[in-house]
């Protein structure tokens, strides 16, 4: 199945590919994770503190649904 990624921060410096602005298109198994995109990607997955899920925050083991759009959010530090 295919899923759209969005990259937000710093965190399209850390895919190992060409990311285009409009986010990237990954093919996955029928019934992946968010673990397993996240994974797909190359993205250390300590990397990634925020997901969400067609516009709902997701956790590691929810499963991603068929032309999902997910989007990760890096963790946000400083004072």
């Amino acid at each position: 199945m295919q899923v759209r990624v969005r990259l937000l921060g710093t965190l399209s410096a850390c895919y190992r590919g060409q990311y285009p602005p409009a986010g990237i298109d990954i093919e996955v198994p029928a019934g992946a994770t968010v673990a397993d995109l996240v994974d797909a990607t190359g993205i250390r997955r300590e990397r990634v503190a925020i997901v969400t899920v067609n516009g709902l925050l997701a956790k590691a083991d929810d499963r991603v649904p068929e032309h999902a759009v997910v989007k990760f959010m890096q963790s946000i530090t400083g004072g």
